[in-house]
């Protein structure tokens, strides 16, 4: 088994391509149902961004466009974030977006102090949507996976669903 080790040149790397199936993307999708701008910022292979509805957006880093530098407001991010940068990458969604939906392994959710603090101060942990092992959504690892999302300003219980594959 390989861990992602700490990746302190605060660029994404190799390990973080882990593309996301388009029959995830969809049940995704389709039970947060994102509206307004919609934003996929580690687009990869477009699993995600290819199902999203007008307006929508994208970067990819492959592609030249890093996320980490983009600075226009949206109203979702839904994304398969790099896990090495795990949490620049987070904040930096805080900063552009209202709803942030990242499918991740699940204890990113609770990884460190700074990272909840930060998620207090952005609002809260809306829902946890648990997908399964990592396995059971075609990843490479079988740490629980899910979606974790957040919303600006929100300041009430966490709901926590169930939605094995």
């Amino acid at each position: 088994m390989t861990f992602v080790k700490p990746n302190k040149t605060k660029k994404a790397n190799q390990t973080d391509l882990v593309m996301t199936s388009p029959s995830l993307a969809k049940v995704i999708l389709d039970y947060f149902n994102p509206t307004g701008i919609v934003f996929e910022p580690a687009r990869g292979d477009g699993a995600f961004y290819n199902q999203m509805k007008d307006p929508k957006g994208w970067c990819e880093i492959t592609e030249g466009k890093d996320f980490l530098d983009y600075d226009r407001k949206v109203d979702w991010i839904v994304t398969n974030p790099p896990y090495s940068i795990y949490d620049q990458f987070l904040l930096k969604c805080f900063e552009v977006a209202d709803n942030v939906v990242l499918l991740v392994p699940l204890a990113k959710a609770f990884k460190s102090k700074k990272i909840d603090m930060a998620i207090q101060e952005y609002g809260g942990l809306k829902e946890v949507l648990m997908l399964g092992g990592g396995g059971e959504v075609g990843f490479k690892f079988g740490f629980p996976v899910g979606c974790l999302y957040y919303q600006r300003g929100y300041k009430g219980k966490v709901k926590i669903t169930r939605k094995y594959q």
